[in-house]
This record gives structure tokens, sequence and C-alpha cells, in this order.
């Protein structure tokens, strides 16, 4: 069989986008009434669409019990399947008229990462590539996850900047830099010390040690890597290194965040470090992709852009 009869075959194959509507309202509603008033038409036409797609299919999607409806197992799945696919084609509508038919690069990154790294380099991207449309969007890293697995919700978003070890069923991974935790703290909160603020370990001793409510171990990991005399962090817990680098700056307490993410505010001695000692994490952050989409060229120019930024 030539590849276009199998491709004939396959869109032979596929029921009428109004069938595949009026069934997936009906199923969302559990009710041909419901669908009816969604789709602006008659509950007689939601039925005989869903009667002609159940006989099309050889399938019984709906099981008819007295007034109500409910789907059957297959009726389930299949409607799980339909609602993504929708969803999927709303959302290629929307950024098709909000792009004016420009492709847009959908960027995804954990919030602090893109807060402190990568908007901040985002100007020059775009000056290089003017003719490239934007969507930059957070992920969430769910530490409670085994695999703290990246979602790119289901192909929306094209690359992601994410943190872990590199590997992730289906994806594909760049290492784009190791993670290098610092104690930072603002000057005014350090000159509260008076002489005290010459050492760093007398510093530690005596300020209270914020905590990352996500990274409850970074302390004694950093004391233990860096061989200083341990102590019990005893501030307040936040989520995100964001929140942790404000805090401190607000004379908080000593917050232990990635260098990466305090260049400009160590720079502008808005923060100090403490120290030279530095505990290098075991995982990193990686730029993660769809295997398929490796070649896709904006893809690729992104792709490239951030591992040379990674390198200067």
């Amino acid at each position: 069989m030539h590849l276009e009869e199998v491709l004939i075959g396959m869109r032979e194959a596929t029921p009428s986008l109004n069938a595949i509507r009026a069934f997936e309202s009906a199923a969302r509603h559990e009710s041909y009434s419901k669908a009816a008033e969604e789709l602006s038409v008659s509950a007689s036409a939601i039925s005989q669409h869903v009667s002609q797609l159940e006989a099309e299919l050889g399938i019984r999607l709906f099981e008819r019990i007295k007034q109500r409806l409910e789907l059957t197992d297959a009726g389930k799945t299949y409607r799980n399947s339909l609602s993504s696919a929708l969803d999927r084609i709303e959302s290629a509508t929307v950024d098709l008229i909000g792009n004016k038919g420009i492709q847009p690069l959908r960027i995804g990154a954990l919030p602090s990462l893109a807060h402190y790294w990568l908007l901040p380099r985002l100007p020059e991207f775009i000056r290089q590539n003017p003719a490239i449309h934007l969507h930059v969007v957070s992920l969430v890293l769910d530490f409670s996850a085994p695999k703290r697995s990246p979602d790119l919700q289901g192909g929306r978003i094209d690359v992601a900047l994410f943190y872990g070890d590199g590997h992730w069923d289906g994806l594909s991974a760049v290492k784009l830099m190791s993670e290098r935790l610092v104690p930072v703290v603002s000057p005014t909160l350090l000159q509260t010390l008076g002489r005290k603020a010459v050492c760093p370990v007398d510093a530690l001793a005596e300020l209270p040690l914020l905590q990352h409510s996500t990274r409850p171990n970074s302390w004694g990991e950093w004391f233990r890597s860096t061989q200083s005399q341990s102590r019990s962090p005893d501030g307040p817990c936040f989520e995100h290194f964001h929140m942790l680098v404000s805090a401190a700056k607000a004379g908080t307490g000593v917050a232990l965040v990635p260098l990466a993410f305090v260049a400009a505010e160590l720079e502008a001695k808005s923060l100090v470090r403490l120290g030279d000692k530095e505990l290098v994490a075991e995982r990193a952050y990686y730029l993660v992709f769809d295997p398929a989409n490796e070649f896709v060229a904006t893809h690729r120019l992104f792709r490239d852009w951030v591992v040379e930024q990674c390198q200067n």
C-alpha cells in the first residue's frame, strides 16, 4: 500500500468534527440538553450526532439509563483524548490569531531561574531574532514527585529551562550550568554584628539562616561540603529562591542561593557574599525539549543561544 493510500485511509477513519464536538460536550456535561445549549444547537441534533458517531465507530459511548446519560469505559477514554485534542486546537487557534500568523516560541522556565537569569538576557536574543515571537511561562518543580519531570503541557511548551539530573523519559536535555550555592546577606544586617562581621563564620553563627522549603537539607549539605562548623537553620522558610533573595535583601537573615541568581545584587552591593566557599549541587540546570523538535529552526536558534550564554 502506498503512503498516499494510508493517509487517505486515516482521514476517512476520522469522524466529522461536528460529531466529535457534540460527543465531547455531551460527555463533559453528561447531558444532551446542556451540550445543545453550549453549542447553540438542538438536543436532538446532539443525540443524532452521538448516535451516528457510535454507529460509525461500532462502539457504545453512552449508556442510556432512563433520563440520564452515563459514559461507558470506552466513552470515558475517548472523551479524555478528545478533550485534550480540542484544547490543543483552541490553543493553537488563539496563538495563531494573537501572533498574526507568526509561530511563537514557547519557553517554560522555573520562576527564579526565569527572573534572575533568563529575563535579563532575553533582550539580546530578541534583538538578534526579531521575527521570533516569544511566550514565556512558569514551570513548577514538584519535589514530591519521584522523577520530578518537567511538564511541557502536551507540547504547548517548546523548550524548558529546568532543574534536575538531566534524565527524563521521552525528553532530550542539554546541560546549561551547575548550581553553585553561596551564603549572602544584607550589608545593613551584617553591620549589626560590628567587629564580628570581619569573619564569615562568626556571621553565620550569629545571624538567622533562612530556609528553602523544597531544599530543607541545603544548609546541612553546605556545612558538610565546606567543612564549616554546622548549625541548624532557624530563620523563616520560603518556597522559591526569589523569595529568599528578597528576604535577604530586606535584612531577614542569611540566604543560601545560586551564585548565578545574585550576580547583579553582589555587584550593586545590595547583598554581600560571606566568604568564598560554595556548595556545588548534585543536580544542575538543563534545557529540555521534545527530541522530535530537535531540528525545528526556532528551537535550535534558542537552544544554541542559551548554551552560548552559559559559556560566557
